[in-house]
């Protein structure tokens, strides 16, 4: 079980010295090379552009002035997801080839993918607050698949589950929510500089359509209630960022999203954002009776009317790359996928890739951050191998082609004061 963090006075202090010193150490490793300029270094933060701010002063530059609705950066999609076994390939394939291929990948663990650039995940949870309801897939007994007395025992324990299919594609590098969020959380707290690291949740409630299949617990306002308490059971406040940061004291979070109130990205570094990805009865119940989302710990994807609207999913950039450069430009946070089902990957495919770059989505989702050379070459990164980009969609004179400065790895820039709503873009 994560340790709950204290927030007793003393506690705090303790932890934001610790924060301190180990941003101190990354810079001085690193040269302070994200947002803290050179030793002796004069910077104009009130320049038009990151150019013109000085030598060695871009990244202090757009830590200052960008907003992390303004970046570009790519994470997984099934961020905890192994490769099925064999034997489980076997009877998924005596079903359907296709299943099978859409099944037949896996990824890296968490800290690993989070090194590698990842800067969003995603994790499928089932409710299991008894424990033991997702401790004996039916999957593994078809299939003859033998399970370890480490994954029973720990299935067996109340506590969210991460599982992508119940019953059938169960394999993952962490079993429970708590384990994967602690991951992140060791990771962000070494790596105290990094940018913003967006995490989705989606809810796994459906039964798999096969005999003897789990009967899983359905989501309901207790079970959400968990949820955030599960976050904040892991994550100090100090770590966080939540609706009502962002809502401030405009009248919805909608309000304060098109009037680009997101934090900047040089006070959102060392960070996490929770978004609840699913669909609208889950959205609605997480919400309650709330006009937006007040006291919440995640945001939720939902459309663009919505009070609570500030993340939205495309699925398809392919398909509805109009609608999301609308949803940028007007202030809001879109998530797309670059591919999916490992289709794009088989085929060695980029246009649904490029699309979603193209398209300015802040957000773009993989399964193929590496490539895979099992099925092919295909792979998503930004471009250049950063790690984020300036938005696409923001006009060039105001990164001015630093892109680079953005790199996560040092000091950030102290939190400047209280910017003024920047124009949309």
């Amino acid at each position: 079980m994560a340790r709950r963090h204290s927030h007793d006075g003393g506690g705090a202090v303790l932890r934001v010295f610790a924060r301190a010193i180990a941003i101190l150490i990354c810079g001085l490793i690193n040269g302070g090379a994200v947002g803290m300029p050179a030793a002796g270094t004069e910077c104009d933060l009130k320049a038009k552009d990151a150019k013109t701010a000085g030598p060695d002063c871009a990244a202090a530059w757009l830590d200052t002035h960008l907003r992390i609705n303004e970046i570009q950066s790519v994470g997984t999609a099934e961020s905890y997801k192994l490769r099925p076994s064999p034997f489980m390939l076997t009877l998924i394939n005596m079903g359907s080839k296709a299943d099978a291929q859409q099944l037949d990948f896996g990824e890296p663990p968490i800290q690993s993918q989070l090194s590698l650039g990842a800067r969003s995940l995603t994790f499928d949870i089932a409710y299991d607050p008894e424990g033991g309801a997702y401790e004996h897939p039916a999957g593994a007994l078809m299939a003859g698949q033998f399970l370890e007395d480490s994954y029973i025992a720990t299935m067996s324990k109340p506590g969210f589950k991460v599982i992508h299919i119940l019953d059938i594609d169960f394999n993952s590098s962490c079993l429970t929510l708590a384990a994967c969020l602690q991951s992140v959380a060791n990771w962000s707290r070494k790596n105290a500089g990094h940018l913003p690291i967006i995490i989705m949740l989606r809810t796994n409630d459906d039964r798999t359509p096969m005999p003897g299949a789990t009967t899983p617990v359905k989501f309901n306002s207790g079970a959400f209630d968990a949820l955030d308490n599960q976050i904040r059971s892991i994550f100090a406040p100090s770590e966080l960022i939540t609706p009502d940061m962002v809502q401030g004291k405009f009248p919805t979070l909608r309000d304060a999203v098109q009037a680009s109130n997101w934090p900047t990205v040089g006070a959102s570094r060392g960070k996490i954002l929770f978004v609840l990805d699913d669909n609208a009865g889950k959205v609605a119940l997480y919400r309650g009776s709330r006009r937006s989302l007040e006291g919440r710990a995640m945001f939720v994807a939902t459309d663009e009317k919505s009070p609570a609207a500030a993340f939205i999913t495309v699925e398809n950039p392919l398909t509805a790359a109009a609608a999301i450069t609308k949803d940028v430009r007007a202030g809001f946070m879109v998530h797309t996928y670059s591919d999916a089902d490992t289709k794009e990957a088989r085929k060695g495919n980029t246009r649904r890739r490029d699309a979603s770059l193209s398209s300015g989505a802040q957000i773009i989702s993989t399964d193929f951050m590496r490539a895979d050379p099992r099925i092919g070459f295909y792979e998503v990164r930004m471009p250049g191998g950063k790690i984020a980009q300036c938005d696409v969609l923001l006009p060039a004179k105001r990164c001015s082609g630093q892109d680079a400065a953005l790199e996560d790895t040092g000091l950030a820039f102290p939190e400047p004061p209280a910017a003024k709503a920047l124009p949309r873009h």
